[in-house]
């Protein structure tokens, strides 16, 4: 019987060390492929959930779409999340407010306008996607947002937008540049907010003087919305010696009621003004 013997080969006799060149353009461009996936399912998922908001005509190359039916029924209320799941609030600019939401000269202005010099970086309030960017006649350079609760923001006047449409942004994000484009009587930022396309007062959720949302829920009703969305709205052009008394009892409504709708502080009017009285 012979012997058996058991080779074992040396690990390192046929060893040739080989140089391997880590290629950070090749991580690079893998993890922006990954971002770009991310990014791709969080637009989609933004854009779908739109559709629980009932947006009928949402047209990312229209400034304002019209919705078909009112935005509430009746006397109903919809209360919407403020700012919405895992958003927080950012102040889109820190400044003076220069005008209000409410009528101006004989029409409706339907923002609160803060002051800022041109080229001030103005932030997105909450997180959301770009609607719209680009020039209008009447605002200027403009950015929407869309956001997750259902509501919109517009920034308007600006003198640079450095957003597109479609790209996602997260609250504080620069988005523009304040400016004085579009029918402006000099630098501010236009600020509205908006649901299914009708306006409401953005001092409704949002105290400009501390920089912070005033509720943690925003009621969406008639009494909140500008009534654009209804047919039996009414106006009413303030004639000499009339008081907000004698328009309140002219059109059966209150004092209360007609303040809550022009968004008055004070019961003074002036001559020649006109007023929502319902």
């Amino acid at each position: 019987m012979s012997d058996t013997v058991l080779r074992v080969p040396d690990p390192y006799a046929d060893f040739q060390p080989v140089e391997i060149v880590e290629s950070r353009e090749d991580s690079l461009a893998i993890l922006q492929q990954w971002q770009a996936g991310q990014m791709a399912a969080a637009l989609d998922e933004m854009w779908e959930y739109r559709r629980q908001f009932l947006y009928e005509s949402f047209d990312v190359k229209e400034l304002h779409y019209k919705h078909s039916g009112p935005v509430v029924e009746g006397n109903d209320t919809v209360w919407l999340p403020l700012p919405g799941p895992g958003s927080p609030y950012v102040q889109p600019f820190r400044g003076r407010i220069s005008s209000r939401f409410g009528f101006r000269w004989g029409r409706m202005h339907y923002g609160t306008d803060i002051a800022l010099r041109t080229g001030d970086t103005v932030r997105a309030a909450f997180d959301g996607v770009v609607r719209i960017a680009q020039r209008n006649a009447s605002y200027g350079y403009i950015v929407i947002l869309f956001h997750r609760n259902g509501l919109e923001t517009y920034y308007a006047h600006l003198s640079k937008m450095l957003v597109s449409p479609c790209q996602m942004v997260k609250a504080g994000e620069p988005i523009a540049l304040g400016g004085n484009t579009g029918r402006s009587r000099g630098s501010h930022l236009h600020l509205e907010v908006r649901y299914l396309g009708a306006p409401l007062d953005p001092q409704y959720l949002i105290d400009f003087g501390e920089g912070k949302l005033l509720r943690d829920s925003l009621p969406i009703c008639k009494t909140t919305l500008y009534g654009v969305s209804y047919s039996d709205a009414m106006y009413h052009k303030v004639r000499q010696g009339e008081t907000l008394s004698s328009i309140a009892r002219k059109y059966r409504t209150s004092v209360a009621r007609i303040r809550v709708l022009n968004n008055m502080k004070s019961t003074r009017i002036r001559t020649g003004s006109t007023l929502r009285v319902r």
